[in-house]
């Protein structure tokens, strides 16, 4: 799978706002085929950051 293809957009929501500010976590809509490998890697590449953990 194409890594531009794997993240489809963030999550603009209260809840998601509020787990960035106080634990640095991010929360995105990706592609139901996309394992978490997939999902690390083109995140890594598109925003610049070394991801610890995936949960799907």
């Amino acid at each position: 799978m194409n890594l531009s293809d794997v993240l489809i957009k963030p999550v603009l929501s209260e809840k998601a706002n509020k787990q960035s500010e106080k634990m640095n976590r991010y929360t995105f809509v990706v592609d139901r085929k996309a394992n978490k490998l997939e999902i690390k890697n083109a995140v890594e590449k598109f925003y610049g950051v070394q991801v610890e953990n995936v949960n799907t």
